[in-house]
């Protein structure tokens, strides 16, 4: 049957006794344009093609899934305008066309969107430049072509964005094609600073973001990991990504959720890092097919790429392809003009980190050191080498320092939207750290006492102090309050504030010290001796 009689069929079937009657052809916008419902089937086609081709500008990736999904929904309308069948063909509804049109637009805009992405992707554009000018660009040629004059004798195709440039976009992408430079307020996005009222805030935001590591850290937010030098960082990094890689407790002690995890590591070389992995594998009882397509590692050394231009690459990363980014180590990304003890240096390489946990929707994690000297006595914030805004830029601030037995760390941290965390104990059992319930987390190595021993031989050291000795020196039987027991015991000893009260709140759980309650607007007071119950005497 030619065409002629298959369209004087279709204009039969609908007009059969004035009564819409089932069709033998799918028809989808096209094909037959001098069809009944041509013009009403390509407004739909120009309808459903422009509105998607809006969304496109905003893509940080082509959207293969998308266009997958939207092929699917275009079988499921085609299977729902069947109706049923005349000698084995199928017979669709009347005026299917008009969904089926609409479905095929808006599949077609994006597999086009995909093809001109790859093309300008190809000729080195970056993300950036792709959605903010050739995708934008492209988008507005759509919409006039959507608005344009319809001729049911004729298919107007819709304009491709790597063939129907138009002059303005053409001068841009020329301009960008002759530096292909980036600068840090082009990448990757500007910022937001948009005040919203509260009911704005609560309706935007009504949940925080998803969690990765229970307890430490969510999805968009930054992490810094502090230990000294040679303590074994890097093994505990990636044992940190291997559970993020299979959605296990980290440490035995922190839930994790399972994703992607990429290792961006300065330091080591890929046959140290192809070493490494496998020995904690083993120690963790993983076996390579539960990680060896979720753990990824780009081994920078000899090939060093500062927090900036790591922008260029974090361009070409699809929006939520890695759950964690591993950053080891931190210090060695550092802009080469950047001094890391200077605050406001500091603040805007924390700036652009969280833009790029933003971009990316992941987690960011930091291995650094700590700096030189003593840390036993400073509190978990001012561990760290450099400048002090890098604690309080990060949403979690990890640091391990010395215990007083060898081969032994506690891990302490400040946390921003987890409640606070008590420190515990670690002991290295290579290649991994395994949580020991034994140790006092207390119990800090103090390492310039640990020298001077060394130096006088066998010269008596400083007992440590713990709940007994701080009770016994600053407590007594008359009732101090927690000011006057503070002031006393930083005035003899060199610890920080946080671990003298880490010491009156353990001398209370021994029972060694005992709380004295006043009125409902006086401070509490401490005494070894208990509170007297009060008594009550009888009227006369």
């Amino acid at each position: 049957m030619d065409a002629t009689s298959e369209r004087g069929s279709y204009y039969r079937a609908m007009a059969s006794d004035g009564v819409d009657q089932p069709i033998r052809i799918y028809n989808d916008g096209a094909c037959f344009p001098n069809t009944p419902l041509a013009v009403e089937a390509e407004k739909a086609y120009r309808h459903g093609f422009a509105r998607t081709a809006k969304n496109v500008p905003s893509w940080r990736y082509p959207q293969q899934l998308l266009y997958a999904d939207l092929m699917r929904a275009r079988s499921t309308i085609r299977q729902r305008a069947v109706v049923g069948t005349d000698h084995g063909v199928c017979l669709f509804r009347p005026r299917h066309e008009i969904d089926a049109s609409k479905a095929r637009g808006r599949a077609q805009a994006v597999w086009i969107a995909i093809e001109g992405w790859e093309y300008f992707a190809a000729a080195g554009f970056d993300a950036t430049t792709i959605r903010s000018v050739a995708m934008r660009g492209w988008n507005a040629r759509v919409q006039r072509w959507a608005k344009g004059l319809l001729r049911p004798g004729k298919i107007d195709l819709p304009p491709r964005p790597h063939e129907d440039i138009d002059s303005d976009t053409q001068h841009r992408l020329d301009e960008i094609r002759s530096t292909l430079q980036l600068t840090d307020s082009d990448l990757p996005r500007t910022a937001d600073i948009r005040a919203r009222s509260l009911r704005q805030l609560l309706d935007r935001f009504p949940v925080l973001q998803p969690p990765v590591i229970h307890g430490l850290l969510r999805v968009g937010e930054t992490m810094n990991v502090i230990a000294p030098p040679k303590v074994g960082k890097s093994w505990l990094a990636s044992d940190m990504a291997l559970a993020v890689a299979t959605g296990r407790p980290w440490l035995d002690r922190f839930p994790t959720e399972a994703g992607d995890v990429l290792i961006i590591d300065n330091e080591l070389h890929p046959t140290t890092s192809a070493h490494r992995i496998p020995k904690i594998t083993h120690a963790r009882g993983i076996t390579d097919a539960d990680v060896a397509d979720h753990i990824f590692v780009a081994n920078l050394r000899g090939n060093l790429r500062d927090i900036r231009s790591l922008g260029t690459y974090f361009d070409h990363v699809y929006e939520d392809r890695f759950k964690l980014v591993v950053l080891d180590a931190f210090y060695r990304a550092l802009p080469a003009e950047t001094d890391e003890n200077d605050n406001a240096a500091m603040a805007g390489v924390y700036n652009t980190i969280d833009r790029y946990a933003e971009m990316l929707g992941s987690a960011f994690v930091l291995i650094h050191h700590t700096s030189k000297g003593n840390q036993s006595f400073k509190s978990v914030t001012d561990v760290g080498a450099g400048a002090g805004s890098q604690s309080r830029a990060s949403d979690s601030h990890l640091v391990l320092r010395p215990h007083e037995e060898d081969n032994a760390i506690v891990l302490d941290a400040a946390v921003r939207s987890w409640p606070p965390l008590d420190p515990f104990c670690l002991r290295w059992n290579f290649p991994v750290w395994t949580p020991d319930e034994t140790l006092d987390a207390t119990k800090l190595r103090n390492e310039s006492r640990r020298r001077k021993a060394k130096e006088n031989g066998d010269q008596p050291t400083e007992p440590t102090w713990d709940a007994q000795r701080f009770t016994e020196t600053f407590l007594g039987d008359e009732p101090l309050a927690t000011g006057a027991i503070m002031s006393r015991a930083k005035a003899a000893t060199k610890l920080s504030g946080r671990k003298l009260k880490q010491l009156l709140e353990q001398a209370e759980a021994e029972g060694l010290a005992h709380r004295w309650r006043f009125a409902p607007n006086q401070p509490h007071k401490f005494s070894t001796k208990p509170q007297p119950e009060k008594t009550t005497e009888s009227k006369p």
